[in-house]
Formats: structure tokens, C-alpha cells, sequence
């Protein structure tokens, strides 16, 4: 496969343009391991829940699907 040398900053710029599913799996390709992604989400639980509750929901009380759906939504912003 023939390289082909982008700068860096066109891509970071690029990454918003991509579909919603498509950053995902940029998402899913940088990071290491989901255990990363659970020690990310333990490092910032005050301000994920401080984000649910500005949107009028309790943290504590969503589904591992609705936190999920939630971290998608504030990562797309």
C-alpha cells in the first residue's frame, strides 16, 4: 500500500468531519485497550456526572448503554 504524507494538523482537522460511527472507530483504533477507556472514565466520574446532571440526568442511575450513548454525545460536541 503506497504512503501518502498527510500533515498532521489536515487530519485533526478532518476527525470533525467524519460520521458519528466513523469517529467511533478512530476512537476504538487509538485507544489501547477498553480498559483505558474504564480508568479514563474512573479519572473523570465527577465530571461525567456533573455533565449528566447539567442535562437532567442521574449518573449513578443510567444503564452501561445510556453512559456509553452519553460519553458519545459530549465527545461529539
Amino acid at each position: 500500500m503506497p504512503k501518502i504524507d498527510v500533515p498532521e494538523e489536515q487530519i485533526l482537522e478532518s476527525l470533525s468531519e467524519l460520521s458519528p460511527k466513523a469517529r467511533k472507530e478512530a476512537l476504538r483504533r487509538l485507544l489501547p485497550t477498553p480498559k483505558y477507556l474504564e480508568q479514563a472514565v474512573e479519572r473523570n466520574l465527577p465530571r461525567l456526572q456533573a455533565l449528566a446532571h447539567q442535562r437532567g440526568l442521574d449518573w449513578n442511575r443510567l444503564t452501561e448503554h445510556e453512559r456509553e450513548t452519553l460519553i458519545d454525545e459530549i465527545l461529539h460536541e
